[in-house]
């Protein structure tokens, strides 16, 4: 079961420092167990962030697809909130002072599963560029188009997770929740690909498919796709379609 904790927060400048990418954070332990810490347009908080005072969202829903348990935790000077048990959901104020260093882990293996922020007048990741990214395992694929509908001034919305698993079985997820329907946009397809027959296909209502990796590929492949209004599917040869809606 993927993970998906919410934080959202209203940057406040400190000195000369740059305004925050959004004001809504997604912090989240995904499908593997690994710690996500990601604004409203799926950009990577990273090393760095605003300083300032943030309101923290957070919905720790169990365990993740591995079957282990995590526990919520960020700490650091004026800041240190844990949550209760491993499916907590609350909401906190932590302000992050400029200068300081901010610690966010997984309690239950903190070794393995955590991120050192710092708060910093330095520009926090670019929300307006996407790129595509590959680290198969084997049989890497590229994607037959990179723009389904092409149009280049449409809104960049954030990432798609999908799964394509061991068995064939597919699944496409937004901040943990199954997509049914999405606003008019460009995506990125984070395909985890952990199938060696099956792969992932994107296709529109009688528009050409687009295939992201195909049954031979293994490995991880970011693809941002143009989804404009209409009926949308995802396939593969091993799993029949399943339907989800674009909207303007």
């Amino acid at each position: 079961m993927l993970l998906v904790g919410w934080l959202a927060f209203l940057a406040v400048g400190v000195g000369g420092s740059h305004a925050a990418v959004s004001q809504t954070i997604y912090a989240y332990f995904d499908v593997d167990g690994g710690l996500q810490f990601r604004y409203a347009d799926s950009s990577n908080v990273g090393s760095t962030i605003p300083p300032g005072t943030y309101t923290i969202i957070l919905n720790n829903n169990g365990a993740d697809d591995l079957g282990n348990d995590h526990i919520f935790h960020i700490f650091g000077p004026g800041v240190d909130f844990k949550a209760a048990n491993v499916d907590t959901q609350a909401t906190f104020t932590a302000t992050f002072q400029a200068g300081a260093t901010y610690t966010i882990q997984d309690d239950l293996d903190p070794k393995d599963i955590h991120q050192s922020i710092l708060a910093t007048s330095a520009p926090p990741p670019s929300s307006g560029t996407s790129t595509t990214k590959t680290t198969p395992t084997s049989g890497s694929t590229k994607p037959t188009s990179s723009d389904i509908v092409g149009s280049q001034v449409v809104p960049f919305r954030g990432s798609l997770d999908a799964i394509v698993y061991a068995g064939g079985k597919l699944s496409l997820t937004r901040f943990g929740k199954v997509v049914s329907s999405l606003k008019t946009g460009r995506y990125t397809f984070s395909v985890d690909d952990e199938s060696k027959a099956a792969g992932f296909v994107v296709q529109a209502l009688h528009k050409k498919p687009v295939t992201v990796t195909t049954g031979t590929f293994k490995g991880n492949q970011d693809v941002t796709l143009t989804l404009k209004p209409g009926r949308w599917f995802f396939y593969s040869k091993a799993a029949k379609k399943t339907q989800f809606f674009v909207i303007s």
